[in-house]
């Protein structure tokens, strides 16, 4: 649903430290939020709005729209950052390096193997 937006799945599930009521966090990328918010009034989507404060390598600290929804039982996060950060990840706040995460084919990978 997101594809167009790169979008990468970070934190928790890919360190096996999983929360349930943490839910599934993906990075996305584009031009403007209010992209990310058209995708989710065309698909009928409620969401909140909140601020992720995220780490750079530079030192700096950035704050960036987080979309919040519940898909079943599991809530999700949408953080957007803008396209440059594709090449220039925020930290990841468990490994202290960027936070690169898994694109959707990475995803499925791994699903396919099992781990």
């Amino acid at each position: 649903m997101f594809a167009a937006f790169g979008p990468r799945l970070v934190g928790q599930l890919l360190y096996d430290t999983v929360v349930k009521w943490r839910g599934v966090r993906l990075h996305l990328h584009a031009e403007s939020p209010e992209d990310v918010v058209l995708e989710l009034l065309e698909r009928r989507i409620p969401w909140e709005q909140r601020e992720s404060v995220l780490r750079y390598a530079d030192g700096k600290q950035r704050s960036h729209p987080t979309l919040s929804f519940v898909a079943g039982d599991t809530p999700i996060d949408l953080v957007v950052l803008p396209v440059r950060a594709t090449r220039s990840p925020p930290l990841s706040a468990l490994t202290e390096r960027p936070e690169r995460g898994l694109d959707i084919r990475e995803v499925r990978d791994l699903l396919d193997s099992g781990d």
